[in-house]
């Protein structure tokens, strides 16, 4: 392929033998070992120049295009300023519903700084996957990262402004046993199940078996929003959708705290200056939403 692009771009089996720094003979049997693989003619050979035929000048094209998106790609993340490049790691629920927004916000006020963001529900090794900031919810504790808490998670029954115009008012949770409930059915923690959330609030009846499972938490919140029913959930991921009146309390009732978010960077790492500075910005951002927490 180098050999006919070459070829093709100086007319030349000469020229294009001089710019590769090999034989006019090596470049010669290389472009007719590709005519033969692909059994097409791509030159008619002259004595001091070669001219590209019909299929030649479409591959020729092609090729040409390609080399120059390789080499504009390779030129990019050689030249890149990795000290405005920041890498974060989180699962696809924080990320789409707290993260992106923060990011969103964060880059308003720092153009410059770039983020390559990685949604994965596994935990990393974040110095073997170049990660400098993961956002882990849980106990806090894992090997080789140094954890700051961020927020709590806290559940309630929320739906949609709809679907409490449609099916409420609800006067208590018993009155939530008659319309669709929707539960994440991966969830870490026991309460954001119905059965457990019910029996911690101390509400003795059982709640219906009929209920809408879901083991993505990024389609189990399109349910509640699109109106299909209530769930259990809350901030800090569904602040956007609280602040904007998008999701509603179904009704008074009974808010419960979950595990903990964490920000974790690598243990022994040292940060860059766009690293630190947005760290310290994050912390400093969510500093009153933990006051209105507690």
């Amino acid at each position: 392929m180098l050999a006919f692009e070459a070829a093709a771009r100086s007319s030349s089996l000469t020229a294009a033998a001089k710019e590769l720094n090999v034989s006019r003979v090596a470049v010669s049997r290389q472009v007719r070992q590709l005519e033969l693989q692909l059994g097409l003619a791509l030159f008619v050979r002259g004595q001091s120049h070669v001219e590209l035929t019909r299929s030649g000048k479409r591959l020729s094209r092609v090729i040409s295009g390609a080399f120059r998106s390789i080499f504009d790609e390779i030129d990019t993340l050689t030249n890149a300023n990795t000290e405005n490049f920041i890498s974060i790691s989180t699962t696809a629920g924080v990320s789409t519903y707290w993260l992106m927004p923060i990011i969103g916000k964060y880059k308003r006020i720092k153009p410059d700084v770039h983020f390559r963001l990685l949604a994965s529900q596994e935990i990393i090794n974040l110095a073997a996957s170049d990660v400098d900031i993961a956002i882990r919810y849980g106990s806090g504790s894992w090997p080789g990262t140094v954890n700051t808490e961020l927020l709590p998670n806290w559940v309630s029954p929320l739906c949609s402004r709809t679907f409490l115009a449609t099916h409420g008012p609800f006067k208590s949770l018993v009155d939530l046993c008659r319309v669709p409930l929707l539960e994440f059915e991966a969830a870490v923690d026991s309460t954001s199940s119905w059965t457990t959330y019910f029996h911690q609030v101390g509400m003795l009846e059982p709640p219906p078996t009929g209920m809408s499972t879901y083991d993505s938490f990024v389609n189990f919140v399109q349910a509640v929003l699109d109106g299909q029913g209530v769930g259990l959930l809350g901030p800090p991921l569904m602040e956007q959708f609280l602040a904007g009146g998008v999701l509603v309390p179904a009704l008074e009732a009974p808010r419960i705290q979950q595990g903990m978010y964490f920000l974790c960077q690598p243990h022994g790492a040292t940060p860059s200056q766009a690293v630190r500075e947005f760290r310290d910005w994050l912390l400093s951002e969510l500093t009153p939403a933990v006051a209105s927490t507690l």
